[in-house]
């Protein structure tokens, strides 16, 4: 929930520096400096990667029922636990390989040169490690309940 929080705070920031930046552009023919940069590294990133535990702790995601929708509870439940472990393998991976890219921009200190100066990126970067590990979190648990239904559901 903390994170999806900091999402909703990412996007009410986006939104008023995108504002500010097109009114002082038009208005005083002044923008707001470096705003491509921070929606591009900064709020972007918070918006995709951060609600993912979220959403899929709430399964606001889209299911595509065709297939799916004559099986027995049971048959469903161990296709669940089937695409579990699949969507389990691939956040851990994500995550580990993002975090390890985090890992290495955080020491370099990684910047992007702006007009006027240089905008530090690298605190971007953690928010996709972190996004993919609480969603590994949440599709661990959501998977064992998959586990226990397929097998003692009839």
């Amino acid at each position: 929930m903390l994170l999806m929080l900091i999402a909703g705070a990412a996007i009410t920031l986006m939104m008023l520096q995108v504002t500010a930046d097109v009114a002082g552009k038009y208005l005083f023919r002044q923008p707001v400096p470096a705003t491509f940069e921070m929606v591009e590294d900064y709020y972007m990133l918070m918006l995709v990667f951060l609600p993912f535990a979220y959403v899929a702790r709430t399964e606001r995601h889209i299911f595509v029922e065709l297939f799916t929708s004559k099986l027995s509870p049971r048959a469903l439940a161990a296709l669940e636990a089937a695409v579990g472990l699949l969507t389990l393998a691939w956040v851990v991976l994500l995550a580990w390989y993002s975090g390890e890219e985090a890992v290495a921009m955080t020491v370099e200190r990684e910047l992007r040169e702006i007009s006027g100066g240089y905008l530090f990126i690298w605190p971007a970067r953690w928010a996709v490690p972190l996004g993919c590990a609480a969603m590994a979190l949440v599709v661990l648990n959501q998977l064992l309940k998959d586990f226990n239904a397929a097998i003692w559901r009839r």
